[in-house]
């Protein structure tokens, strides 16, 4: 014996539970304002108990309007940009749109050009592409694209004034603290140079470093692994009066504890270490990490309502209420160790 098939709810029946003409019903979805709102609320509920989802496929063909839109980014890998990406999807599944992940390798132009065909080849509403480079922003600007396009590097974060941006606000929320805590020596390890966001993050070093009149030691230029950061003491990069070391993001972090533990280096006892970004596992680092919590998902949300914006010709949404940074502090901090981490940090080869 076969069991029934279920089949999804059309809008005949919403229509029907909500007592009300299909029109009503299309009227509603379609975002019509003129609705009584007693008709209204038993439409919604209608919709909410047929568990209703509408048909992309006939709801473009009725209103002409594709509900698709394509993310391009050449950066699934790290924090940042896989959190924003599950933003914006989160937020256009409750708008009703479907999106498309276009990534492409960021070394290889060849790939960027197959990237950006392939949207054109797509019936799209729209593009946000985080352009999270010069070499990508630059590519993408000369691009003509017959959508609406939203370019974006992270509110606020292309190169220029500094402090102003969640990156920037996030690095003076660290050195703050442990200036506070009483630390004079401070050392940056970056992220990758060519990104926006190291770039905004080491010259927020800077100038935070600036403000407090604390002695100037020249930026550490890492890639946002791991392995820079453990290389990066390896080398002796690190001068041997520093008592902290700012990383650019959390993984980097991680190599630097590992440095320090195998030269006998406590952290933080001797040297103070933080992060950037404040990824799940951060907590569970050995020491737990003193690191800048950053909602990555809400930056996604930001980035699909200015798109919305674009295609809609309404006003953009207000960029100050997203990717406020929060400074989380944890056990990889404490008041600098009285120096004896100099003798210590020449041990490391």
């Amino acid at each position: 014996m076969g069991t029934k098939r279920s089949t999804a709810s059309t809008i005949y029946d919403v229509a029907a539970r909500a007592g009300v003409s299909h029109a009503t019903v299309s009227r509603y979805l379609g975002g019509f304002e003129g609705i009584r709102p007693g008709t209204r609320e038993r439409v919604a509920r209608a919709l909410a108990e047929l568990n209703y989802r509408p048909n992309l496929s006939a709801r473009t063909l009725a209103t002409n309007k594709s509900h698709r839109i394509a993310v391009l980014t050449g950066d699934l890998t790290s924090a940042g940009p896989s959190l924003t990406v599950q933003g914006i999807a989160r937020s256009a599944r409750a708008a009703g749109y479907v999106v498309d992940i276009v990534s492409f390798d960021v070394t290889d132009p060849d790939s960027l050009a197959d990237a950006i065909g392939l949207m054109r080849s797509q019936d799209l509403a729209g593009v946000i592409a985080l352009t999270i480079s010069d070499a990508m922003r630059d590519a993408i600007s000369t691009v003509h694209i017959e959508v609406p396009m939203h370019l974006d590097s992270g509110p606020a974060d292309l190169p220029g004034p500094v402090g102003t941006s969640f990156n920037a606000a996030g690095i003076h929320l660290i050195v703050d603290h442990l200036a506070a805590l009483g630390h004079r020596d401070i050392a940056h390890v970056t992220g990758s140079m060519d990104y926006f966001a190291a770039q905004s993050r080491a010259a927020a070093f800077a100038e935070a470093i600036r403000n407090h009149e604390l002695p100037e030691h020249p930026a550490i230029v890492g890639d946002w692994t791991s392995r820079s950061g453990y290389e990066a003491l390896q080398r002796s990069l690190i001068h041997e009066s520093v008592t902290a070391i700012v990383a650019g993001n959390d993984q980097a972090a991680l190599g630097i504890l590992r440095a320090l533990n195998e030269a006998g280096i406590s952290c933080p006892g001797d040297v103070s270490v933080t992060g950037f970004d404040d990824i799940p596992e951060a907590e569970y680092y050995s020491p737990p990490l003193t690191t800048v919590r950053i909602d990555f998902e809400s930056q996604g949300t930001f980035l699909f309502a200015m798109l919305m914006s674009e295609i809609e010709g309404t006003p953009a949404p207000d960029g100050s209420q997203f990717m406020q940074p929060k400074l989380i502090v944890r056990s990889s901090t404490a008041a600098p160790g009285g120096g004896r981490c100099r003798s210590r940090l020449r041990s490391i080869h």
